[in-house]
Parts: structure tokens; sequence; C-alpha cells
């Protein structure tokens, strides 16, 4: 069971794992409907196992037919902004890229000092968003200062997005992120992210 502190997510339904023996392993699922406004997405949710406990008799191996709730927490569970991607490979970003707006491209400067590389801004992007590295801007050549790391997929209704992110490492990782799509709101949203 999931208990979501969250107004925007609601639970839609549980599936029980009808019989857990000791020491076997089981499985259960909780459905969740992500909220509409893509803003509230972002999120930690605490999981708690909740079940019944029944002493079995060692003999037998039958279960005592009265037992008593009992409740284990769970990890958090983190939903990001990369939940509502689906990855898509563009194989000519800049002629992609040049399709979608300018005037809707949305941008900002961000100093990440906890990051020690380029090659870990790259991961950690790549990761936070959710999207398609294209041309191969996943790789970075070895001794470069500077990368150009491009991104694209499509979110969960459809909209093509990109991303496209000028990285710089002089001690710290200094950073552009733009962002094109045919929505605006997306792109002041997937920008002002991280």
């Amino acid at each position: 069971m999931v208990e979501v502190a969250a107004e925007s997510y609601h639970v839609l339904g549980h599936l029980a794992c009808p019989v857990l023996t000791y020491n076997n392993p089981g499985t259960c699922y909780t459905l969740l409907q992500l909220p509409e406004d893509p803003a509230e997405v972002p999120n930690t949710l605490t999981c708690t196992l909740k079940f019944l406990v029944k002493d079995c008799d060692p003999a037998t191996g039958e279960a005592d037919p009265v037992g008593y709730d009992d409740e284990y927490v769970l990890e958090d569970l983190t939903i990001g902004l990369n939940a509502l991607f689906q990855k898509v490979f563009k194989s000519n970003f800049a002629a992609a890229w040049d399709e979608l707006s300018p005037e809707k491209q949305a941008d900002e400067t961000y100093t990440l000092t906890t990051v020690k590389s380029l090659e870990g801004a790259v991961e950690q992007l790549i990761t936070f968003f959710g999207m398609q590295p294209c041309e191969r801007t996943e790789r970075i050549a070895e001794g470069k200062s500077s990368h150009i790391l491009l991104l694209a997929g499509y979110f969960k209704d459809g909209v093509e997005c990109l991303i496209k992110t000028k990285i710089v490492f002089d001690g710290a990782v200094n950073m552009k992120v733009s962002a094109r799509s045919s929505d605006t709101s997306l792109n002041e949203l997937l920008v002002s992210s991280i």
C-alpha cells in the first residue's frame, strides 16, 4: 500500500499478495494516477507494507485462523519528471531543433557545485530528464572542459520535447539549459525543474 500525502496523486487500486510465507518473496502492486499538472509530478511518496500475520504450526504448516495486523515501512518512492517522458531517437537533432519555434524556447543557467565532472553532469541530466541522448552526446571526449548534451523525448501527451544543454567544467559545473517544444509552459517547467 502506498500512502499519498500529496493531494495531487490518487490511488486507483491495489493488487495484494494473497499469501506470503516466511522467507519467500512475494509481489504486490499499487496503481497511482499521475497529477494533471506536470509541475506536481516530482514527489516522494511513503510506502508501507500492511499485512495480516498468522502463526503457523511448525509440524503441520497449517496457519492459525486468527491473526493480527502489522505493517512495515518500506523505502520512499521518488517520482521525477522522467516518469513523464518517452525517449525518442533523433538522427538529425539540429534539423528537429530548427523545426520547433525559437519563440517558445525557454532558457535557464545553473551552477552545480556538488557535481565534480562533466561526465557526472551528463549522467545526472540524462537520468533527471529521462530523455534520449542524441548524436552520441552522452559521450565526452577525454580532456574536454566543455560539452553540449542533446536530449529528445515525447511528453506523456505526445508533445515532442528537445533539450540542448551547454556545460562547462571549471571546478564546478556551469550550464545553460534550453528547451523547445510546442508548449511554452512545458519548456519553462523543464528548464526550471533542476
